[in-house]
C-alpha cells in the first residue's frame, strides 16, 4: 500500500510536519521525565518499547523476510550513531529550554551539507559553505559562550546535530536496497544494544562523586518507575515510531528540496510547547540566532535545488 502512493508534495508537508509535531510532543515527555528520571534509563526504556513495536509490525505486516540485507552492518552502525545524537540532545533537555536546544539543534542540515563533501565526494560552491559557516556563527549567538550563565550542556544539542547529521549520509549509501521496516528495526535494535552496553560500562566502573556533573547525569542510578510514568515512558515510544514512519513517508512521495523548508517547523512546535507546558520564554538571541539559523538552512536547499535542475550558479 505505501509503495503504491503516488508523488504528492502537499502530502508529503502534511506527512513532515504531522511527524515533526509528534517528535516536539514526545520531546516534551522525555524532557518532563528528566525530573525524575536518569536519561540513559529513559533512553532504554523507549527504545526497547520502539523495537517491540517495529518487530510487531514487521511480523505483522510484512514478514521477516524484508529484513534479509546487504547492509546489516551500515543499519547497525546508523543505529549506534543515532543513541549518541539522541542521548545528547535529550542530555541537553533535561537542563536548557526546550527552544534553545531546538533551535541550535537544527544546524543538522548544515552539517549533513559539510559532511557530504568528504563522506559521499559531493561538491558544495562557495555560497553553500558561506551559508553553512554563517548558520554555525549564529549558534554562538545563541548559546553565548561567553555569558557567565554559560553550561557545557547548552553546546550538546550541537553535538547532537553533529551525530544525527550521519544518519541521512548513510540513508543515501544504503539507498534504496532495504527495506524501511529492515532499516528502523535494525536502527533500534543496535540503540538498544547501546544503551544496554552503556548501562553495564557504568555499573562496572561506576564514578567517582568528584567527577563531572554531566558525567554523574549519566551515570546517575536508574529508579523504579511508577505505573504513571512507565505509561508515559510507553506513549512516548509510540509516539516516537509513527514519527518515524510518517517523516519517511513523508520523504517517500515528495522530493528532499520541495521538504526541506517545513523541516524547519519542528522549531516551531518546539517553541510552542515549551513555553505551554513548561513557560519557557526564548530570549532575544535565540530567536535572532534560529532566524538565521533557518534562513541558512533553506538557502542551502534553494542552492541545491538550482544545481540539481543545472540553473547557473
Amino acid at each position: 500500500m505505501i509503495n503504491s502512493v503516488k508523488s504528492s508534495p502537499l502530502l508529503g508537508a502534511l506527512f513532515l510536519t504531522t511527524a515533526l509535531l509528534a517528535f516536539a510532543i514526545q520531546d516534551a515527555i522525555v524532557k518532563s521525565l528528566t525530573t525524575a528520571y536518569p536519561v540513559l534509563q529513559l533512553l532504554t526504556v523507549r527504545i526497547f518499547f520502539v523495537l517491540l513495536f517495529f518487530l510487531c509490525v514487521t511480523g505483522t505486516i510484512t514478514g521477516w523476510k524484508i529484513l534479509h540485507t546487504a547492509h546489516k552492518g551500515l543499519l547497525l552502525l546508523r543505529g549506534v550513531i543515532a543513541f549518541f545524537a539522541f542521548g545528547s540532545y535529550y542530555l541537553a533537555l533535561a537542563v536548557v529550554p526546550m527552544a534553545d536546544a531546538s533551535a541550535v539543534y537544527m544546524t543538522a542540515p548544515l552539517f549533513i551539507t559539510a559532511l557530504s563533501v568528504p563522506l559521499l565526494g559531493e561538491k558544495v560552491g562557495i555560497h553553500r559553505w558561506g551559508a553553512v559557516i554563517l548558520g554555525f556563527l549564529a549558534v554562538l549567538l545563541i548559546i553565548n559562550p561567553t555569558s557567565a550563565l554559560f553550561r557545557i550542556e547548552a553546546a550538546l544539542p550541537l553535538l547532537s546535530a553533529l551525530f544525527y547529521s550521519l544518519i541521512p549520509v548513510i540513508t543515501r549509501k544504503v539507498g534504496l536496497s532495504a527495506h524501511v521496516l529492515a532499516m528502523t528495526t535494525y536502527n533500534a535494535g543496535a540503540y538498544l544494544i547501546t544503551c544496554l552496553l552503556a548501562v553495564l560500562l557504568i555499573s562496572l566502573f561506576p564514578l567517582s562523586t568528584e567527577a563531572p556533573a554531566l558525567l554523574l547525569t549519566i551515570a546517575e542510578p536508574w529508579k523504579m518507575p511508577d505505573g504513571i510514568s512507565l505509561w508515559w515512558m510507553f506513549v512516548s515510544a509510540i509516539i516516537f515510531s509513527v514519527a518515524v514512519l510518517c517523516i519517511t513517508q513523508a520523504y517517500r512521495i515528495s522530493s528532499i528540496s520541495a521538504l526541506a523548508p517545513f523541516e524547519y517547523s519542528y522549531l516551531v512546535w518546539m517553541i510552542t510547547l515549551g513555553y505551554l507546558i513548561f513557560g519557557e520564554v526564548p530570549g532575544f538571541g535565540t530567536l535572532a540566532g534560529a532566524a538565521v539559523v533557518v534562513a541558512c538552512g533553506i538557502y542551502v536547499v534553494y542552492r541545491e535545488s538550482r544545481l540539481a535542475t543545472n540553473e547557473p550558479m
